[in-house]
């Protein structure tokens, strides 16, 4: 299909001009890092979020799909009544393809690592400096790192924390950290707290995911098996206020993994298994589903975290019983367990690999050869 590039010119403080295609929208093959705003006239989201995001769809049913970064796998088809808008004069490279299961394992097998010691790491992230951040819940601090080379990043000195931290996540220059009852919110460029968050129902924080470009806070608690939601006081400030809580049906609700602002994952860390979440009644009601359930292949309890790749494959971290990968139907397509003792977290950019091992206290990098085939 042949799509056809035009201009809107939008009136702001100064006339801008957009470029767009008409009855087409941008789709990304898995997860991407994108949000959805119901209820919005594609002129409102315009008008709202143009110097925010990079594209934006616009359905016909008032609904606008916000892009922070392309995907690196997408397609643009065309749909009836549908506008897409590269709001930053700004177009998507072509879209790779997907390397085959084959191919990404032999990569995975032989890929080069690198190894540095960091004890007890928890949860990886990459900030808006581009370090790879972890938090150690021996020395209770943060802990950046040069992800090329993984040296440690020696300035500004982090906060040493009274108790231990058992998370974090990332957000829009900010660090969000999990103690056991309350959560701190610090800045990245010189670790100032920004917020101090706790309420009665925080027993354990485990994952911490952010909904509605960042008006939404979901935490998991898992000393009482909750999902807890926050609402962010306003739009300057990093408060968030208790908004209400859903009692999960399993043990340990652990890892989280955001797809949109209605769809989510948990990983259940005593059960091994991961869950969806889709709303049913705005944010306030969410349905749960066994989406994966990994026992028969553990021998011990460990359902960390779930990472999805480009191409859709779930790669669940399962602690001492390595990593398990599944594909988009949910077959298991490889166990892989020679790469760290005990795997907490991946993460994965373009073609790297980052691993944190509880046990071995290391994070690894491995280089894979990102050449589809």
């Amino acid at each position: 299909m042949i799509f056809r590039l035009l201009l809107l010119t939008v009136l702001v403080v100064h006339p801008i001009q957009i470029p767009f295609i008409d009855q087409a929208i941008l789709t990304a093959k898995s997860t991407t890092n994108m949000t959805i705003f119901a209820n919005q006239t594609c002129q409102q989201c315009l008008c709202r979020f143009y110097s925010g995001y990079i594209a934006l769809s616009c359905f016909s049913n008032d609904t606008c799909e916000l892009f922070y970064s392309y995907p690196r796998v997408y397609i643009v088809h065309g749909l009836s009544n549908a506008r897409l808008y590269f709001l930053q004069d700004i177009f998507p490279n072509a879209s790779e393809c997907c390397m085959s299961n084959s191919y990404v394992f032999q990569q995975l097998d032989a890929a080069p690592t690198t190894r540095v010691n960091v004890s007890r790491p928890r949860c990886l992230v990459i900030d808006n400096y581009g370090y790879l951040v972890t938090v150690s819940e021996t020395t209770n601090d943060i802990i950046r790192l040069y992800p090329a080379n993984l040296s440690i990043v020696n300035q500004p000195t982090s906060p040493v924390f009274p108790n231990d931290p058992s998370s974090i996540s990332y957000y829009d220059e900010a660090y969000y950290i999990g103690f056991d009852g309350y959560i701190l919110i610090l800045h990245t460029s010189n670790f100032s707290v920004l917020a101090n968050i706790t309420t009665a129902s925080l027993f354990g924080t485990r994952d911490i995911g952010l909904l509605y470009s960042g008006q939404i806070m979901v935490v998991l608690s898992t000393g009482n098996n909750y999902i807890l939601f926050f609402n962010r006081t306003d739009n300057v400030s990093r408060q968030y206020t208790y908004l209400n809580q859903q009692l999960v049906t399993y043990s340990s609700p652990h890892g989280f993994w955001y797809i949109n602002d209605t769809y989510f994952y948990v990983t259940s860390w005593a059960t091994n298994s991961i869950y969806s979440y889709s709303a049913t009644n705005n944010i306030t009601i969410w349905s749960e589903n066994l989406f994966i359930n990994a026992t028969s292949n553990t021998s011990s309890w460990g359902g960390n975290h779930l990472t999805i790749d480009d191409c859709g494959r779930y790669w669940f971290a399962l602690g001492a019983n390595g990593i398990q990968i599944f594909d988009q139907q949910r077959n298991l397509l490889k166990i892989e367990s020679g790469i760290a003792s005990y795997i907490f977290h991946i993460l994965l950019t373009d073609d790297v690999m980052y691993i944190s091992d509880l046990v071995y206290n290391q994070i690894v990098r491995l280089d894979l050869n990102d050449t589809c085939a």
